[in-house]
């Protein structure tokens, strides 16, 4: 090497430094070489490890797949235990659908070492059966038997052949019945379970947090080494909670927490930080529920036809939902399997409602106002619209208010608290109109929010509606086995619903998720509840790693 260093000292100063210059470039050409090769051979993939923190208006009650009814409850059900699916190795149904038998895979333990067996599945069905537990899931399990074959094998029967079963066994996620067979139902709800679940799922319990005032701010899981399936890449998962939504969006844009969902799209100007707002379809839509029992109007088609035929969808789309989501022109939202093409395009014009109306006997008077002559009395053309006080419903009842005004409808709204709303006003079904969402789950029947005997609570037939041929088709369509001649009877039960105008549908809001730019793995898609975006947090990550092609 002295030689090297005789060549060295024996340059000029200048020389020296074209020899530094033209080292260096030949040592940044060949990093770039270098990372050209690398990139070209090999890819990056999901690697595990980090840590995400998912925010949330309001706080844990009770995690627990029998009695969970709110979203954040149902969300960590969701991370925390398995459903049904996921522990089966095998469903079969039976020719006539009257018997489904599962075998459940061998391996499942609970995260406290316990074996899974049957015997936790029938435990929870049972509990879920018992009206004491007063189980959110009780209606969807009536006239199901569960029967032990083995300690991994069981079969349900059904009184009758129910097509949509598949769908609920995918919403039934398993017990532990070791921890909760000596309690009794009414204690359920004072279990430290609830809150300190011990599942079956990908992630575990690991501890939370509270306030003086009890109110539960954060709440921490641990990815679980022994999940019998694919184990998650994020490593820790936690769940911070707030009471005010400023406070939410405060915490995402200082980088407190990394993702938070439910926002509405007019929210989105608050976000300071970089952002993907990925969009979730769900089986939904927002309607005015016409109650014809409260309101001589109503009774009339015509008025009935001129409420739907006023309407431009898209326009409430954009202005009420900023554009993020979908025209709901009936009973079936799109996006769903049995959802028909040929009732997407409807009339949607104030010159055929005006028109529907004069037809019908509505005249314009003095006030600007229509009324009408029945008997020996004038009715007015005045409607009562009650609202929940949501901000995107509010908007969309003042556009709903001004669009149909303009064909001389008095329209007067009446914003309520959204509890009430869900409470005691749709309880006791009083209201002329009302501005609500339909949420129909993982499974499309109609049963609970059209046929006649869901007319008044705790049914959710919310425009009372009473048609036995829809009746009936909605009965047959349950228990029709051939799919070809089940999707023509919804069909003929959507056309049948629509053209009876019961309703006047508006449009299925997307749900977002909003997620700092780090996370990969999450993906719009169409989702049966918000909880369920969970599902498949296990292929969420924030890492990756190279490897060869």
């Amino acid at each position: 090497m002295s030689w090297l260093k005789k060549i060295f000292f024996a340059f000029t100063k200048k020389e020296r430094l074209t020899f530094f210059l033209a080292l260096t470039a030949a040592l940044l050409c060949g990093s770039v070489v270098s990372g050209l090769v690398i990139v070209k051979s090999t890819r990056a993939v999901p690697a595990p490890g980090g840590d995400y923190s998912s925010g949330f208006l309001g706080q844990p009650t009770y995690i627990n797949p029998v009695i969970a009814s709110s979203e954040i409850d149902k969300s960590l059900v969701r991370l925390i235990f398995s459903n049904l699916n996921d522990l089966a190795d095998k469903i079969e149904p039976s020719a006539d659908g009257r018997i489904w038998k599962v075998r459940l895979k061998e391996n499942p333990r609970w995260q406290d070492g316990e074996k899974l067996t049957s015997d936790d599945v029938i435990f929870t069905i049972q509990k879920i059966q018992d009206q004491e537990t007063s189980s959110p899931l009780f209606t969807a399990w009536q006239g199901v038997a569960a029967q032990r074959l083995s300690e991994l094998e069981l079969q349900f029967s059904l009184v009758n052949p129910y097509v949509f079963f598949s769908d609920t066994l995918r919403n039934l996620y398993i017990l532990p019945k070791h921890l909760f067979a000596d309690v009794p139902p009414p204690n359920w709800r004072l279990s430290d379970y609830n809150l300190k679940p011990v599942g079956s799922g990908y992630y575990k319990f690991s501890s939370y947090e509270k306030r003086p005032d009890g109110f539960i701010y954060l709440y921490k899981l641990e990815s679980w080494n022994q999940y019998f399936g694919d184990k998650p890449l994020i490593q820790n998962l936690d769940f911070e909670f707030f009471s005010q939504k400023d406070d939410l969006i405060k915490n995402f844009n200082s980088g407190q927490i990394d993702g938070f969902s439910g926002l509405e799209p007019a929210d989105l100007t608050q976000i300071k930080r970089p952002y993907e707002a990925i969009s979730f379809n769900l089986p939904s839509y927002y309607a005015v529920f016409l109650n014809q029992s409260k309101s001589v109007p109503l009774k009339d088609l015509g008025v009935r036809k001129a409420l739907a035929f006023a309407l431009n969808r898209e326009n409430l789309v954009n202005e009420a939902l900023g554009g993020r989501g979908r025209h709901a022109t009936g009973p079936i939202p799109e996006g769903n399997p049995y959802f028909d093409e040929d009732f997407a395009n409807v009339t949607s014009s104030l010159e055929a409602a005006s028109t529907s109306l004069e037809q019908s006997g509505w005249k314009i008077n003095a006030q600007g106002f229509r009324e009408k002559t029945v008997g020996s009395t004038k009715v007015p053309l005045e409607l009562n619209l009650t609202v929940p006080q949501v901000n995107f419903l509010i908007k969309t009842a003042e556009l709903l208010k001004e669009v149909w005004e303009k064909i001389g409808f008095k329209i007067n709204l009446i914003p309520q608290p959204p509890d009430d709303v869900s409470g005691n006003i749709i309880k006791n079904r009083d209201y002329e109109m009302l501005l609500f969402g339909n949420v129909l789950g993982k499974s499309p029947d109609l049963f609970s929010f059209w046929h006649s005997s869901e007319r008044f609570y705790p049914g959710l037939n919310l425009a009372l509606y009473n048609n036995k041929k829809a009746d009936s088709l909605i009965e047959s369509i349950r228990q029709n086995l051939d799919d070809e001649k089940r999707k023509a009877q919804f069909n003929d039960l959507q056309g049948l619903i629509i053209n009876d105008y019961p309703a006047t549908f508006l449009y299925s809001p997307d749900y977002l998720y909003i997620a700092s730019k780090n996370l990969h793995g999450l993906e719009g898609e169409f989702v049966s509840e918000p909880s369920d975006i969970f599902i498949r947090a296990n292929k969420w990550y924030l890492k990756t790693a190279r490897v060869l092609k």
